[in-house]
């Protein structure tokens, strides 16, 4: 059985995740109405794996005797982006604070004693290292390319093999 500050936890950890998945459609939707399709499917891409994400934790809490909760606390995710760039700093953005979140809450695990939730979380941990890895890659490509109107259509294309990688 989960203790309350755990589950409360996890559960808090629930909402940045949805959150996460959420600005990750809102970012689709700015990128289609761009034309940029390949773009488009990698932010619909994360923003499944963030929903995955907060269902995995979900179903944790659930299996383990607690209460999981979806509740609506963060807000609304920024819709509209100057360009490419600008978004790709939001995806570093929202990535980093998914990977400060459940840094501290292993971190917090491991000190208090949930030590099965901790090793719960080390999957988490690790898979967020390496987002935010992948992140600042896409963020050099776009800042040596460049994102003038004219660049777009081969970064997009860029962004095929990038969802090609992602699905293997």
């Amino acid at each position: 059985m989960l203790s309350k500050a755990v589950q409360t936890k996890l559960n808090e950890q629930i909402q940045k995740e949805a959150f996460a998945s959420n600005a990750y459609l809102a970012m689709a939707t700015w990128a289609e109405s761009e034309n940029l399709p390949n773009i488009a499917t990698f932010f619909y891409n994360s923003a499944e794996e963030e929903r995955l994400h907060m269902l995995e934790i979900f179903k944790y809490i659930n299996a383990n005797g607690g209460a999981a909760k979806l509740e609506d606390k963060l807000g609304k995710a920024k819709e509209k982006f100057k360009n490419v760039l600008e978004a790709f700093q939001q995806v570093y953005d929202l990535e980093h604070n998914v990977t400060v979140s459940i840094t501290e809450l292993a971190t917090w695990c491991q000190q208090n004693g949930e030590h099965a939730t901790y090793f719960f979380l080390q999957a988490f941990v690790l898979e967020q290292q390496e987002a935010e890895r992948n992140v600042r890659e896409i963020i050099t490509v776009i800042e040596r390319m460049g994102f003038e109107p004219r660049n777009l259509f081969y970064l997009d294309k860029q962004f095929k093999k990038i969802n090609e990688k992602g699905e293997q």
